[in-house]
């Protein structure tokens, strides 16, 4: 897959050995492109930059990045997440204990409707209660206390867009006001082992540490790749 935005020469090309940072110089410049992918991803088109695969069939950005602003506050349990992690557990009980989870559910709407038999109303209850909706019951949902540092709330977000096939690529702004030089270089190890592409977008130039391939747009907005 490769990343081409209107007006730099060159293209941020993802490959399976690399980690792409993003260094814009220009403060403007940084908001705009942070701004257009975040449109991008929230299914808002705006014709200036394109996710493309190897054949040049553009792909949906909306799909394939997933952007994260406040490493302090991920949203692990966001509508898309939960919903992916509700079908994975549906088709896994599906394979496996489908009759016995219905046959707990028949017994618990029985009960129900005895208690509720001693009431002068009339009632109407749904006959058939779906996996996911017994899930939404239980409030499952990630823990998100038991990650504590930075370095491990990304490291379990990658986890999930992994795991669940959420989104191919994860773009984080200013990662590096954030971690020591070594906890990137193991982050990004971390990334690459479970085929999670990172865009890391920046604003200062920082010595080019493993794995990195540098995208770089200085103050009179030429690119060129380090």
């Amino acid at each position: 897959m490769k990343l081409r935005i209107n007006g730099f020469e060159n293209e941020i090309i993802f490959g399976d050995k690399n980690i792409n940072v993003l260094e814009i110089k220009d403060a403007k410049c940084f908001t705009h492109i942070i701004d257009i992918l975040n449109q991008e991803i929230n299914g808002i088109e705006n014709n200036e930059i394109f996710l493309l695969d190897e054949n040049e069939d553009e792909l949906k950005i909306e799909k394939e990045m997933y952007l994260v602003f406040d490493l302090f506050n991920i949203d692990y349990n966001n509508k898309k997440i939960l919903n992916k992690i509700y079908e994975l557990i549906n088709r896994s009980i599906k394979n496996t204990q489908e009759l016995d989870i219905y046959e707990m559910v028949f017994k618990l709407r029985n009960y129900l409707i005895q208690e509720i038999n001693e009431l002068p109303f009339e009632f109407v209850m749904k006959s058939d209660i779906s996996i996911p909706e017994v899930l939404k019951l239980f409030d499952l949902r990630i823990d998100k206390s038991n990650y504590t540092n930075i370095l491990e709330r990304i490291e379990i977000l990658i986890d999930l867009l992994s795991v669940l096939s959420i989104s191919q690529i994860l773009v984080v702004p200013n990662l590096k006001m954030y971690l020591s030089d070594e906890e990137l270089v193991e982050l990004y190890k971390y990334s690459l082992y479970n085929n999670v592409k990172l865009l890391v977008i920046e604003r200062e130039c920082t010595s080019k540490l493993k794995y990195e391939c540098v995208f770089s747009v200085d103050e009179m907005f030429n690119d060129e790749i380090i």
